[in-house]
């Protein structure tokens, strides 16, 4: 990997919300691979999943590593945790179980840290995922024997800590069924102590149709918005949703009635000064929906993949506009090619540590397939996110 972000990537025009912050990018460097690392620790060429969180003055850090982006019987995923903010790291636990694994989520609830992920299949062309698995830290690089929760086949997707409780998105179903709508179950649980969830509603279930990824975010109000990938499609068209809850009935979700056709991947939300912001992978090129609306619905489904795949991506912040019901474009972080699962952690009431995946930089026109099958891989890198008002 190419260790330096190019100076392209640190300086970003930004565009005013109503607060008109400046939003600039401070010190983005890689980190794996990265001399920072345990010198013994096995990377592969894959390395993407990744999520980040502070815990007893440490900050932590799970990822997946593979020989390539795709399903493999070697992929593992690696903890570790860092007392200099990303600049060393000690290894904490390695997750081996002879098939893939992705989706590393790591969240601290009463005082306590928890690492989920999920495994799945070993065919590099499906995607098959058959349990969530859970471990706790117990302090000192020593971390409890995972245990199964959720239901088979269910993928969690984001967990965001609001007042007293944990609330969880996940999904369950016929995700990538190409030739019909998608028929995937969109969930909402909230928990105590992030053991054991409930429905938020009468049911988990707040969305079913071709959603799968779902960040979420509250305002001030505690009105919950939810940003959807919309990839498989369905009645409402291909792309993504943004939609909305009312704070005293958070499990009945109001989503529009036809889709927006750009599709954001990854989604991940946080607020800052009263305005909701999202990080996620941008479509150069876009928008996703751009197949020919006669053609049968199978037909539209590769198409639009298809397109997808042909196009280059990278990673932006963008402005959730709660009066148009919009998703507003602000800036580019770094990113080419095979790029977007970020994770972040805010630092002090302006700056937010974000962590990210990469194909190597030097390559801005790269397709988003190219850069999943390059024998340069993917590498992992943190950067910061500080606002400052005009």
């Amino acid at each position: 990997m190419h260790m330096t972000i190019p100076l392209l990537f640190l300086l970003l025009a930004c565009r005013t919300v109503p607060q008109s912050p400046t939003v600039d990018l401070i010190d983005a460097h890689w980190i794996v691979p990265g001399s920072g690392l345990p010198a013994d620790l096995t990377i592969g060429s894959s390395n993407n999943n990744v999520s980040i969180a502070r815990h007893d003055s440490r900050l932590f850090m799970g990822w997946r590593t593979a020989p390539t982006h795709f399903a493999s019987p070697d992929t593992k995923m690696h903890v570790v945790s860092s007392a200099d903010s990303g600049q060393t790291w000690d290894h904490e636990q390695t997750i081996a179980m002879g098939t893939d694994v992705r989706e590393p989520l790591l969240y601290s609830v009463a005082g306590v840290l928890y690492f989920s992920w999920f495994e799945a299949g070993t065919n590099s062309l499906a995607f098959e995922p058959q349990q969530p698995w859970r471990s706790q830290y117990l302090g000192e690089g020593t971390w409890s024997e995972p245990v199964q929760w959720g239901e088979v086949g269910e993928v969690p997707w984001e967990v965001v800590a609001y007042e007293d409780q944990m609330f969880l998105t996940s999904y369950l179903g016929n995700h990538y069924e190409f030739g019909t709508a998608g028929d995937v179950s969109l969930r909402f649980q909230a928990s105590m102590d992030g053991v054991h969830w409930a429905p938020v509603g009468d049911s988990a279930e707040v969305y079913r149709g071709g959603a799968s990824e779902a960040a979420f975010a509250f305002d001030e109000n505690g009105v919950l918005w939810a940003v959807l990938r919309n990839e498989d499609g369905d009645s409402t068209g291909f792309g993504s949703l943004l939609c909305w809850a009312e704070p005293q009935d958070l499990g009945d979700w109001h989503c529009p009635e036809a889709s927006d056709p750009e599709r954001y991947d990854s989604p991940r939300m946080f607020t800052h000064d009263g305005e909701i912001y999202l990080v996620a992978r941008r479509d150069i090129g876009g928008p996703y929906d751009q197949a020919d609306p006669s053609a049968p619905f199978g037909v539209r489904q590769i198409q639009n993949l298809a397109a997808y795949s042909g196009r280059p991506k990278t990673t932006a912040l963008y402005w959730i506009d709660r009066a148009a019901q919009d998703v507003d474009h602000l800036i580019d972080l770094p990113g080419t090619g095979d790029t977007a699962f970020p994770s972040i952690v805010q630092e002090d009431p302006h700056t937010f540590l974000i962590a990210n995946y990469s194909s190597p930089l030097d390559k801005p026109d790269q397709t988003w397939f190219q850069g999943q099958v390059a024998p340069e891989g993917t590498g992992i890198y943190l950067v910061r996110l500080h606002f400052s008002m005009q």
